[in-house]
């Protein structure tokens, strides 16, 4: 069954003041930002530290959302994966944040400082992607997340352009199969905007919590379900998140929007919550993170860029990754759970690679109510 809530997301008297730097989490991020360097961050190649001269001219560019790299999630799995390329093969590269104004205007920049390749970082960058394409002829566009497209939704990957998709559906699956398993009945999922990627992960984690409700016999499971509209932690997000731990019952939130799981991450440090990270394992940010929903941007990268580094760039394709080519998974190695093992996670995993597990990745205008049975409950939180 599916209820319908309206909430804001006022801060509630009993929680969290605003959004207080958690240790962990900002050491780890902090770290990040060492090892990334300042915003003109560089991947130098081959040389001595001591004897290496700053590049004047960056073959590589990643250009990103506001958030930039520290995100602990996409933008910083991203580029990583492009820094040990560039490292190992001789390439410079740089990231350029952007907001939703001046993307064409960060291309042009990128451009400017020797860029031959642009990665695009975010389904967000669709239109962006199919305007840069034509306007750009001589560079090489990758846009992660998403296919070109413009306004009125005609898709076009040029020959200078590749698209790369990910199976977040099967991801959010695995995330939710597991969360039952380990005995959670009170679950959430907090998405970020709601765009395909975003709504995929959310699909798939109630489609898991409910097969798995199933064949385990557990009864009562509840799924509390949003879209924040935004990317960026805030106060707002820590204070609903904390309301949703200890004034409705929630017992794990699968954060699912970059920077939103350090609001969610803080608020269940305060509550005694769990987490459920996303895009990569984010076991290091917090103790709360049981596990992590991923997909494998870096192998997305890696390959692409192996091709570029032949003279082989695949123009005008779409790429694929889903558990049929290992891109997608769910953190097992640094997981904190008990019940569902890595003997576990081995069986579903593979159920789904076959296909046996047949898993809904969009139900257009339908309720998400019909992906579950009338026996597990669905609150949608509209904010």
């Amino acid at each position: 069954m599916i209820r319908w809530k309206h909430e804001s997301a006022a801060s509630h008297p009993g929680a969290p003041g605003g959004l207080r730097p958690r240790g962990r989490f900002r050491l780890a991020l902090l770290a990040a930002a060492v090892t990334l360097g300042l915003m003109t961050c560089l991947c130098a190649c081959g040389e001595e530290e001591e004897t290496a001269e700053e590049p004047t001219s960056f073959e590589l560019a990643l250009i990103t959302n506001e958030i930039g790299v520290d995100d602990g999630s996409f933008n910083q799995t991203t580029w990583a994966a492009m820094q040990a390329f560039g490292e190992e093969n001789g390439l410079t590269c740089q990231y350029y944040p952007s907001d939703d104004e001046s993307y064409m205007k960060t291309i042009r920049e990128a451009k400017s400082q020797g860029a031959q390749l642009v990665v695009l970082a975010g389904s967000q960058l669709e239109t962006i992607a199919y305007e840069a394409q034509d306007k750009y002829e001589d560079l090489k566009f990758v846009l992660i997340d998403g296919v070109p497209r413009d306004k009125d939704y005609n898709y076009n990957t040029g020959s200078n352009a590749t698209g790369v998709l990910f199976a977040e559906q099967e991801a959010g699956y695995l995330a939710g199969y597991a969360a039952v398993t380990e005995g959670y009945t009170k679950l959430g999922y907090m998405g970020g905007d709601a765009l395909p990627p975003v709504k995929r992960y959310g699909y798939g984690f109630v489609q898991g919590a409910a097969a798995a409700a199933e064949e385990l016999g557990r009864s009562g499971v509840h799924v509390q379900y949003t879209y924040l509209g935004t990317f960026e932690a805030s106060d707002e997000i820590e204070s609903e998140a904390y309301d949703w731990f200890t004034e409705d019952g929630v017992q794990v939130i699968f954060a699912c929007g970059g920077s939103i799981g350090e609001s969610v991450m803080a608020a269940a440090e305060t509550a005694g919550g769990k987490v459920i990270g996303v895009d990569a394992d984010q076991s290091a940010l917090s103790e709360t993170v049981i596990t992590s929903a991923k997909k494998e941007t870096g192998k997305a990268i890696t390959d692409i860029l192996k091709n570029y580094k032949r003279n082989n760039f695949e123009g005008g394709a779409i790429l694929n990754y889903s558990a049929e080519n290992g891109g997608i998974g769910l953190e097992i190695t640094n997981a904190r759970m008990e019940v569902f093992t890595q003997e576990v996670y081995d069986q579903v995993f593979a159920d789904i690679k076959s296909g046996a597990r047949k898993i809904v990745k969009d139900i257009g205008d339908k309720s998400i109510s019909t992906l579950v049975p009338d026996t597990m409950e669905i609150e949608v939180i509209d904010d």
